[in-house]
């Protein structure tokens, strides 16, 4: 099955493919969301490291969430309070035209416009548990890449210069393993409960399942 994660910024897309554990890499402007599409075609799914929209302000008069985070969507909110991951920054109900939001929110709706299903990935979290719960060295350090890659051999991907890859791909590479559990039924699926009691917007922020929990060894 092939599977795709696209990590977003606010110039450029960062897409990695899998196919049974075999790796494609393409970078695309953010212009060329007809050209992503089409390379996305046929995929199981396609994890996305942005929003899928704007916030519904659900948390808005929610006592129990710092001020900081009482802006944003059930899936982030939920994150932080069931995993103990809080996003930088929550999405707000007006993302900046041109922000790395805005281009996400923009990647999703393109690729569900031609029947493409899309999920949401914060990359971040994900390696935090296939690392076992572990904090990671930040993404942008030597250190933090080539243990991001070394946690990304050991969930089946299989490029001998994962090390070598930038901080996007590792985030696109991880959240096409997402993509991929997800198609398979395995990944996990964060948002609020039911019972919640905060007008439940649908938004939900995906994990992978480690089959085995590993911590990455940093290698020299």
């Amino acid at each position: 099955m092939r599977a795709i994660g696209v990590d977003v910024g606010s110039r450029a897309l960062h897409a990695v493919a899998l196919d049974d554990g075999c790796v494609d890499a393409r970078v695309f402007a953010i212009a060329e969301l007809r050209e992503l599409a089409a390379w996305c075609a046929g995929a199981v799914g396609v994890g996305i490291d942005a929003p899928d929209g704007p916030s519904a302000g659900a948390h808005a008069c929610d006592a129990q969430v710092a001020p900081k985070f009482r802006a944003g969507r059930c899936g982030e909110v939920a994150l932080g309070r069931q995993r103990g991951c809080w996003v930088s920054w929550v999405t707000p109900a007006e993302p900046a035209p041109g922000s790395w939001m805005d281009a996400g929110i923009r990647t999703h709706v393109a690729l569900r416009e031609v029947g493409i299903e899309t999920i949401e990935v914060f990359p971040y979290a994900g390696f935090r548990v296939l690392a076992g719960g572990a904090r990671l060295p930040r993404k942008t350090t030597a250190a933090g890449l080539r243990e991001r890659a070394a946690l990304l051999r050991a969930s089946g991907v299989r490029d001998g210069d994962l090390a070598r890859w930038s901080h996007d791909l590792l985030d696109g590479a991880l959240a096409a393993v997402v993509a991929l559990q997800r198609a398979e039924g395995r990944a996990e699926r964060i948002g609020c409960p039911e019972d919640a009691g905060c007008g439940q917007d649908g938004s939900a922020i995906w994990l992978p399942v480690a089959e085995r929990v590993l911590r990455a060894a940093t290698r020299p």
